[in-house]
């Protein structure tokens, strides 16, 4: 009887356990639902891989972005039968003087972001590389005979410019509004034709902080590289390889993604902020030689080249160091040209800049 007493108590107790275990459960389970409903925000953007579907998000961004062209076309001389200084050019002429004379240019390529629409009209923000061409270009004769940048060797001057955007449906040609040098930032305008059924419009995102980005931070880079709509991925460095202008990803850059936005999230990649534009790629060059510019003549499978050898510099892209602007600084450019560009029919009050 006593043993039959004893049983009875110990399954008691163990469901007491047992109770007290579920109980525990319990409380912890609702802070899980909590954090899949409504997701926490963090003040650093998160460096954790995504572990959810982003792809419709990408893609509205995607469809703020568009690819540009701009085009240089110089007039080139060259001066080797004599040494000639500048001034000896500006007396004479360029084309009475040169040995050699011959016309090339000069192409960029990059993508642009819809900022606003007033109309048919949009701003768009981009790279100044992408857009700007030196008015003229000087080499001069060096070597230990030659006086430093006195003798000229070679001098191109720019005759004209193409700036063009294609937006899918329209290729159209596009105003530069202002360039900031420095910054690597320019503002452009555009008028299209039409705007029925024209499948893109201003960024619909929050602009970041560029202080929020951690060691880590994982990024999104949409833009045009070798002219593909593309969607990438990098890693922001630490903050020790920062400077003023720029900031370090480990994203893959080619030409072409210039100007494109980097996207970057607080709450576990349920939303995104807008917090860089991709610059540019570090990158070393070389000396090669080439033929003629332009020479129609040349084949290089039906017959020997026997021209003039002309040395060009070639560019080669350190793959996996792309420098970026942060946010602030677009923000700072932004707000300069505020007043400019309201003379364009132009508000960008959507970003609260003021914050």
């Amino acid at each position: 009887m006593a043993t039959i007493k004893q049983l009875i108590l110990l399954f008691i107790a163990s469901g007491l356990l047992t109770t007290c275990s579920s109980s525990k459960q319990s409380v912890s389970q609702p802070a899980k639902s909590d954090q899949g409903t409504e997701p926490r925000v963090t003040e650093n953007y998160t460096a954790a891989f995504p572990q959810t579907d982003v792809s419709g998000k990408l893609k509205q961004a995607q469809q703020s972005i568009v690819r540009i062209v701009a085009t240089g076309f110089y007039e080139n001389f060259t001066f080797t039968d004599k040494l000639v200084t500048l001034q000896d050019i500006k007396t004479n002429g360029a084309k009475n003087i040169a040995s050699n004379r011959n016309t090339f240019e000069e192409s960029t390529a990059g993508t642009s972001i819809i900022l606003d629409q007033n109309n048919r009209n949009f701003l768009l923000i981009s790279s100044e590389h992408v857009v700007s061409f030196p008015d003229t270009v000087v080499t001069y004769y060096k070597g230990d005979k030659y006086p430093h940048e006195e003798f000229v060797k070679s001098m191109s001057i720019i005759r004209r410019k193409s700036n063009l955007i294609y937006t899918g449906q329209q290729i159209r040609s596009f105003k530069i509004i202002s360039t900031n040098e420095q910054l690597d930032l320019a503002l452009l305008d555009i008028e299209l034709d039409k705007i029925n059924n024209l499948d893109q419009y201003p960024l619909n995102l929050s602009l970041g902080n560029s202080s929020s980005l951690q060691l880590g931070s994982f990024l999104y880079i949409l833009g045009f590289p070798k002219g593909y709509a593309m969607v990438t991925r990098g890693l922001a460095s630490s903050s020790e390889s920062w400077n003023d202008r720029f900031f370090i990803t480990d994203a893959v850059f080619n030409p072409g993604i210039s100007g494109g936005p980097i996207l970057a999230s607080r709450d576990n990649f349920n939303s995104f902020e807008w917090v860089g534009m991709v610059s540019s790629a570090t990158a070393t060059h070389e000396d090669v030689l080439v033929p003629r510019p332009n020479s129609d003549k040349y084949s290089n499978i039906t017959q020997p080249y026997r021209d003039t050898v002309f040395v060009a510099q070639k560019t080669r892209i350190n793959y996996g160091i792309a420098q970026a602007i942060p946010i602030d600084r677009i923000k700072d450019f932004l707000s300069e040209h505020e007043e400019e560009l309201k003379k364009y029919g132009y508000s960008l009050s959507q970003y609260n800049l003021s914050k």
